[in-house]
This record gives C-alpha cells, structure tokens and sequence, in this order.
C-alpha cells in the first residue's frame, strides 16, 4: 500500500513538472510574441508619424512622457515599490545622457532614410560597445570569434548601402551616432548599476523620466524657436490625414513601452544569453517587417547584405554565449540592469 501511495505521489509530482514546464514555456513564447510584435508595430508607427509630419522631438518627448507615466502606473498597480532617490538619480546621469541621445538620433534617422536600411546600420551597436569597452581597457569576455563576426556585419551594411534600400549619409550618420551613444550607455551603465540596487525595470523608469527632462529642451527649440509654435503644417492637414497622424503616434509611442516591457519580462525569464539571441532575430523581424510594410523594393545586393548582416549577428550572438558559459561555468545567469 506504501509502495502504490509513493508511486502516486511520483506521478503527481511528475504531471506537476511537466505542467509548471509547459506553463513555462507558453509564457515565454508568449512575451517573445509581444516583444517581436510590438517592437516592428512602434517602429513602424514611428516612421509612419515622421512621413505624415517630421515632428521627431514632439514624438521622442512623448515616448519618454509616456514611457515614465505608464511604467509608474505599472509599479503601482503591482504593489511593488519604487526604488528611486536623489543619489540614484545623480549616479544615473552620465548614462541617462547617453541614453536619450541615443533614442533621439534613432527617431532622426528613421526620419532621414528607410526603416529598414536603419535597422541595418542599428546592427553594428555591439560592434560600437565592443570597441569603446576596448578603447578604455574593458576587454574581457572578448573573444576572437566575436570581433570575427563583425566582418559579415560591417561587408552587410556596405553591401546594403549599395542596394535599393534608400541609402542616405544623413541616416547612416544618424543610426551610427546613435549606435556610439547606446555603446556609451552599455559601457557606463556596467558601473552605475553595480551597487545601486535597481533592477532593468528600475532602470527604464528613471532613464525615462531623465529622458523626458532632456527631450523638454530639444522639443522647445524645434517647436517654439526654429519652427512654428503655432506648428501651420497641421492646419493644412485634411481631418483624415491629423487623425491617421493622431493614431500613428499614439500607436507608435505607446507600442515603444509595450516592447520594452516585453523586452524586460523575456530577460527576467530567459537570461542574457537567451535574450541577446532572441534579439537578433528581432532585428531580421523589424527589417522584413518594414521592408514589407513600405513596399520596398531590395534588388540581390542589398538582399545579401541583410542576409551577411543578420549572419554576423547571430555568429556574434554565439560567441556572447559561448564566452559566457567559459566564464560562468557554475554560475546560474539572471537578468542584469
């Protein structure tokens, strides 16, 4: 009777398993949906907004606004508390600058060239952390498969460059100056999270809010002192062109923190290695996303360049890993501000 009670017991504890593994699993694929979807929706939206009206500092103040009041709203309905004071402020400042920096001239070069010749040049932003992190002496983790893996990478955007994806030096000199602000950001952020006991949520919260405070500036000077505050652009819109403006924007601000949620939860369930792989299929997705939703055409070369470029990615992507699993071999890996 003890011997069928322990063979019982077994099973259930085995069914429970397979059920908490499975629960696991949808879960992941589920926020991996949403980060992917969420991600070319926003994307998308945004330049969609720049086509109708390049108003790009009113949108990225927005983002930041948006961003800070529904991630608060957010903290607040799950009762957790808000680890925010002024000395974590001030050790964020540095990074904040970059970080805002970098998703202005990102919303600049949407506006300056195609969403998915953007997304291409994007792709070399851990080529620009790897250096900067080599410039200062930061090379550990480093690895010669990954500085390897930024051939394919940078022979991809040159090829795309050359092809039908509406190559402008404005743009690429945009995306890469945001790609050297987000390096910066990776590179100092190391150092300010050490010890100051926020988590990645924690971290968008207050990189939003700082956000905001910067964009204020920028949003003025285009709005009241090189433009025209009265903004007559608009009052020469139909009703149905200010309302597929009203929408675009408010889908494409408030799809950025859906995916940046998104992009937090898959992190929190899957680690670093499994959220740096993912990441690159989420830059194949926004490339064939807007390459589909614009209508533009790719003729063999760039269609080659994105195929090298993505390649690298992943070659990179795995280089990441496998360096990670030489340095923490008995370490379990959790997600890191």
């Amino acid at each position: 009777m003890t011997s069928h009670g322990n063979q019982t017991d077994r099973d259930a504890d085995q069914a429970a398993g397979q059920h908490r593994t499975m629960y696991y699993f949808v879960r992941v694929v589920f926020v991996g949906l949403v980060w992917f979807a969420f991600s070319a929706l926003s994307s998308i939206y945004i330049k969609r907004t720049i086509n109708i009206l390049p108003t790009v500092a009113k949108l990225t103040l927005l983002e930041f606004a948006i961003g800070s009041i529904m991630t608060w709203l957010y903290l607040l309905t799950v009762g957790r508390e808000i680890r925010i004071n002024a000395a974590i402020l001030k050790s964020f400042i540095p990074v904040s600058i970059a970080y805002a920096l970098g998703h202005i001239l990102t919303n600049y070069s949407f506006g300056a060239t195609s969403l998915a010749f953007a997304h291409t040049v994007k792709a070399l932003e851990p080529f620009v952390a790897v250096m900067l992190q080599r410039v200062i002496g930061d090379t550990a983790g480093h690895s010669k498969l990954m500085y390897l893996s930024f051939l394919p990478i940078s022979a991809g955007i040159a090829l795309a460059a050359t092809g039908s994806m509406k190559f402008t030096w404005t743009g690429f000199l945009l995306a890469m100056a945001s790609n050297l602000c987000f390096g910066t950001r990776n590179v100092l952020s190391k150092k300010t999270s050490q010890g100051s006991g926020v988590d990645v949520i924690d971290c968008f919260l207050i990189l939003s809010i700082m956000g905001t405070v910067y964009a204020v500036p920028l949003w003025f000077l285009s709005e009241f002192v090189y433009g025209d505050w009265m903004n007559t652009e608009t009052q020469g819109m139909s009703p149905a062109t200010a309302n597929d403006f009203l929408i675009s924007a408010v889908i494409g601000v408030v799809g950025h923190w859906v995916y940046n949620q998104a992009s937090f939860n898959f992190l929190f369930l899957t680690g670093p290695i499994t959220h740096s792989v993912a990441n690159a299929g989420r830059r194949l997705f926004l490339i064939v996303a807007a390459l589909l939703y614009f209508s533009h055409s790719v003729n063999g070369r760039a269609g080659m360049g994105i195929t090298l470029t993505l390649g690298g990615i992943m070659i990179y992507s795995y280089a990441v890993a496998k360096q990670r699993d030489r340095t923490l071999p008995q370490t379990v890996q959790t997600a890191k501000p």
